[in-house]
């Protein structure tokens, strides 16, 4: 029987170690798939990346922010793959928040401080009519294969995740029951 607790552990697992998502968007020219390099962020859970301002999936966020995505991890024990699915709204990264999440990104991304100059981009390409954008998603609707009614019935399903269970960092507190201390 999945609980709530696996179903969170699994969650964070993916969270905090897939590098990569799909998103799916839907602009003028239709509906799209684009990988890309993501860090997450907690209470709420958001995820930041950047791409090209023209990049099809850009200008779809622009059009429409609502979208959907998946990331999985294979490898392992057990079924060898586990995988979420959600949906989330993304928007580019405003000038006022620009430099901290920037930095975020990059430390996060690249802890090596050398692998990080080598790869970190100036700000300049992030501004006004700069060729690039982060990019932040905060996730709506969070969804888990079903790994247990798999191993029973080979059925490919997901399992819903309550959002505040994966909006919170693995390492945080639970929050306190109202009534309770």
């Amino acid at each position: 029987m999945t609980t709530l607790a696996k179903l969170t552990e699994r969650s964070d697992h993916l969270i905090e170690n897939t590098r990569f998502m799909t998103l799916a968007t839907q602009g003028p020219e239709g509906a799209w798939a684009s990988t890309v390099n993501y860090v997450p962020l907690r209470e709420p859970l958001r995820l930041l990346w950047y791409s090209l301002r023209r990049a099809r999936h850009s200008r779809n966020i622009e059009a429409d922010p609502r979208l959907s995505g998946s990331v999985y991890l294979t490898g392992l024990p057990g079924l060898g793959l586990d995988g979420a699915q959600f949906t989330a709204t993304a928007r580019a990264v405003g000038p006022d928040r620009l430099e901290e999440l920037s930095e975020y990104y990059y430390l996060r991304n690249f802890p090596d401080e050398e692998v990080r100059r080598q790869w970190r981009l100036p700000l300049d390409e992030f501004r006004d009519d700069g060729p690039r954008r982060f990019y932040l998603l905060e996730v709506r609707e969070w969804w888990l294969l079903d790994i247990d009614q798999w191993l029973l019935d080979m059925n490919d399903q997901r399992i819903a995740v309550p959002l505040a269970a994966v909006s919170r960092a693995p390492d945080a507190p639970a929050p306190t029951p109202a009534g309770t201390r």
